[in-house]
């Protein structure tokens, strides 16, 4: 405990504040000055340093833990489109079929103008949840919008467009499809409407984008969901100039909800892979509510695509492997640019071919070029086939692993039907890696494919329970402590930021997520369900829970 000078603006009291510091240590009350804490320990020590200036929340027994962080999102992207786009999700409507799909974008497109687009969302793999085992094609679409183009999405790596889509953006079957991309074709030769990774930037490209300003309401939009969840700090993955502008906007003008690491993606963007370079500007550069956290690649596909690169054929697709998009000279080049630059890497790697790919670009780099503490990341290493080997590179490299535990809960019995059960034994193998000693956190990849919930996550990786309720690898699970503390210090860790957040102690930053229930008195398959009661940055309350009974806002 520490006591400051003045009296504190802000005493949070009578609670458990589970603090994720090195000990994992209980306190029961927190103090608060100018957005840092100050003092941590027991009611009455806490209670005794408040005056008739500082606001005291008696939090009746509730939980406090460090806000919340989710470390893989696409944030800036995703944030306008949820709020403009169709859902036709399955995991959060009752979308369950292709009729019903094709039903909700028919009402849609007879309530706008002839000629105007219809764009729509559902879930990823959500033609093998559905009774037809399959995605819409461009004739359904065609139906439903015979007047208006439509695309709809079924996660990042997959779009459906019907052919007045596909006209607009001149597509047809003699169409040369894009390296790193493929154009669907029926038995016939006749275009199916279905677009995969590189190739759905054809239609993409001639659909309006969004304006400046309804991208800046739509980080807003999805910041306040956030907050309604505890989540306090986001790394995003940007993709052009105009959203790290809107991020600096908010920022400058305080008005920017949570904190924000930047991942920009520097091939497949609107950013030159050189940009960074020339400017000379490292990882670290900004301030505590917006930094540049690194540089974004992908090596392949997505698997919700079925084009993750495995080194064996997906099960039900025995004639496809997947696809690369970056080849590994050209990953090798950007790796050891960005790296003798003083940037972390973020390099997404899916399949085990990928997975290789990235783990011998880095090896290569680190072997040339010896640089500590660089925290180079990996994305989705740690879904499936982490073995002894890639492991002992992980460690040897001191390379974070980022796994992705909603892809476990939501999407399970879809991953088995394509890559099958070897594939997945040990699968999301959270314990492995933990008692390897490696800092792991997790992110959802979302707000498209599923909404930012890191307590939902956080559960997941106690209870391994699915979405269907089906129960993976109970070996691997880990305590409540440990899981609390991939989504608050080991994400801090993961951003460079453990000295300044992710755990409550004296002279971090006031971020709090204030529950109704402690994770450690609830069934772990109800984690998922706690309230947020209340959440706070800076020291200042960000959300409130209306009905949240008995606290005083």
């Amino acid at each position: 405990m520490s006591v400051a000078a003045l009296s504190p603006d802000l005493i949070l009291t009578n609670g458990v504040i589970l603090t994720a510091d090195k000990n994992n240590n209980q306190a029961e009350a927190v103090a608060v000055w100018n957005g840092k804490i100050g003092a941590v320990g027991s009611k009455s020590e806490i209670d005794s340093l408040g005056d008739a200036r500082t606001q005291t929340i008696d939090l009746k027994g509730r939980c406090v833990l460090p806000g919340l962080t989710d470390p893989h999102v696409h944030f800036a992207d995703g944030g306008a489109s949820m709020m403009h786009r169709l859902d036709c999700r399955d995991f959060y409507s009752n979308v369950r079929s292709i009729p019903q799909i094709v039903e909700k974008i028919s009402e849609q497109a007879q309530s706008q103008a002839p000629g105007s687009w219809v764009i729509a969302h559902g879930s990823p793999m959500q033609d093998f949840r559905m009774p037809e085992g399959r995605f819409p094609n461009r004739h359904e679409l065609d139906a439903a919008s015979p007047n208006n183009p439509v695309s709809i999405n079924f996660g990042a790596h997959i779009t459906i467009a019907n052919s007045k889509a596909l006209e607009i953006a001149g597509i047809n079957k003699s169409t040369e499809t894009p390296a790193g991309g493929a154009i669907e074709v029926d038995e016939s030769g006749e275009l199916t409407g279905k677009l995969v990774e590189r190739a759905q930037y054809l239609v993409r490209s001639v659909i309006p984008e969004y304006s400046y300003d309804q991208m800046k309401k739509g980080i807003l939009f999805a910041s306040d969901r956030c907050l309604a969840r505890g989540i306090t700090n986001i790394h995003d993955i940007v993709t052009n100039q105009e959203s790290i502008r809107a991020y600096q906007e908010l920022a400058q003008a305080e008005e920017l909800p949570i904190r924000v690491s930047l991942l920009i993606r520097v091939i497949e963007a609107a950013i030159q892979k050189e940009s960074l370079l020339n400017l000379g500007i490292k990882t670290g550069f900004g301030d505590d509510w917006l930094r540049i956290g690194g540089v974004k690649m992908s090596i392949d596909g997505g698997i919700t695509g079925h084009v993750a690169k495995f080194y064996e054929p997906y099960v039900d697709d025995p004639c496809h492997e997947g696809l690369i998009r970056i080849e590994q000279d050209e990953l090798d080049e950007t790796v050891s640019a960005y790296h003798k630059a003083g940037h972390r890497i973020c390099i997404h790697a899916i399949g085990d071919v990928a997975m290789d790919m990235a783990l011998r670009s880095l090896d290569g780099v680190l072997k040339e070029d010896p640089r500590d503490d660089h925290r180079h990341r990996i994305e989705h290493l740690g879904n499936w086939l982490v073995n002894d080997e890639r492991l002992d590179l992980i460690k040897r490299n001191q390379i974070l692993p980022v796994p992705n535990i909603p892809f476990m809960h939501f999407i399970w019995e879809s991953l088995l039907a394509c890559i099958g059960d070897e594939r997945l034994e040990d699968s999301f193998n959270i314990r492995t890696m933990l008692d390897a000693g490696l800092q792991i956190t997790s992110g959802s990849d979302g707000p498209a494919y599923w909404p930012l919930d890191s307590l939902r996550d956080l559960g997941t990786a106690v209870s391994r329970q699915t979405w269907t309720g089906k129960v993976v690898g109970p070996d691997q699970s880990i305590t409540v402590d440990e899981a609390i503390r991939m989504f608050t210090i080991n994400a801090a860790y993961n951003a460079f930021e453990e000295k300044i957040k992710g755990s409550i102690e004296v002279g971090k930053i006031a971020d709090f997520a204030i529950l109704a229930e402690n994770p450690h008195d609830i069934e772990p398959t109800k984690i998922k369900d706690i309230p947020v009661d209340m959440t706070i940055v800076d020291g200042k309350m960000a959300f409130f829970r209306d009905g949240a009974e008995g606290l005083t806002a």
